[in-house]
C-alpha cells in the first residue's frame, strides 16, 4: 500500500477509470464485430459519473487509479437534479452518435446489450427510493485486494454520509461479484432478483439488493 493516495476524482483520470474497470469486469463480451472495447467501458463510466456527489479514487505514485468509490445524495436541489438529467440526454446522444459510427460493433447487438444494462440498473434501482444515497461504482484492482484497501474506500464513504446527514445507503451486485465483502462490512439483503444475463426461464435469482443503516458503522 505504499504511495497509494485517496484523493477526487477529476477527468484527467477518465482513461485511466476505463483501464481499472476494464481489468476488473468483462462487459464487452456480448457485443459483436466490436472494433475496441474500450467504447463500452468509456460509456458505462459516464453514467457511472453522473449522478453521484461522492467520487473517491485511489491513485498510486504514477497516478494510475487502483480503487474507486462513487455514490450519489439523493437529496438534490432541483437545479442539481435537472443538471444530472441533462448530462443524461448528452451521454445519450453520445452513445447513439457512437452507433451509428459502428464504434459498438453490429448495432443491432449493441443495442440489445445496453437494453440489458438499461435493464438490470432498472431491477437493480427499483426501491432506490427507500435509500439515501446508492453506491454506483465500487471497484479496487485486483492486485491490491486483500490488502484493505477496500474497506478504506467504504469507510471514508461512510464519513461523507455521515457529514451530509445520509442515514442510509444502498448497491445492487450479482454472484458474479465478492459480495462477502458487503456482508463483512454490515450490509444486509434487501432483495434478489433475476438480471438481465441470466436466462429468463431460470429461476435462480442471480442479482441482488444491498443496504447499509449508517449510524450503525
Amino acid at each position: 500500500m505504499k504511495n497509494l493516495n485517496f484523493t477526487k476524482y477529476d477527468d484527467s483520470y477518465f482513461e485511466s477509470c476505463i483501464r481499472l474497470i476494464q481489468a476488473t469486469w468483462n462487459l464487452h463480451a456480448g457485443f459483436k464485430d466490436i472494433p475496441d472495447d474500450k467504447a463500452v467501458y468509456a460509456y458505462y463510466l459516464k453514467t457511472c459519473l453522473n449522478w453521484n456527489v461522492h467520487l473517491d479514487i485511489i491513485v498510486d505514485e504514477a497516478d494510475n487509479v487502483k480503487g474507486i468509490l462513487f455514490g450519489s445524495n439523493e437529496h438534490i436541489s432541483l437545479i442539481r437534479e435537472l443538471y444530472f438529467i441533462r448530462t443524461d440526454r448528452k451521454i445519450t446522444k453520445w452513445k447513439n452518435e457512437q452507433l451509428k459510427l459502428g464504434v459498438f460493433g453490429e448495432p443491432n447487438t449493441a443495442k440489445r446489450e445496453f437494453a440489458k444494462l438499461a435493464l438490470n440498473d432498472k431491477l437493480g434501482e427499483e426501491d432506490a427510493g427507500l435509500f439515501d444515497s446508492e453506491i454506483n461504482l465500487f471497484i479496487v484492482s485486483p492486485e491490491l485486494k486483500g490488502k484493505g484497501l477496500g474497506r478504506k474506500l467504504m469507510d471514508r464513504y461512510v464519513h461523507f454520509c455521515k457529514a451530509n446527514g445520509i442515514a442510509t445507503a444502498f448497491l445492487w451486485t450479482d454472484v458474479d461479484c465478492d459480495y462477502s465483502f458487503y456482508q463483512k462490512y454490515g450490509f444486509k439483503i434487501h432483495k434478489t432478483f433475476k438480471s438481465a444475463k441470466q436466462h429468463r426461464d431460470v429461476e435462480h435469482e442471480d442479482g441482488m439488493v444491498f443496504y447499509i443503516v449508517i449510524d450503525q458503522v
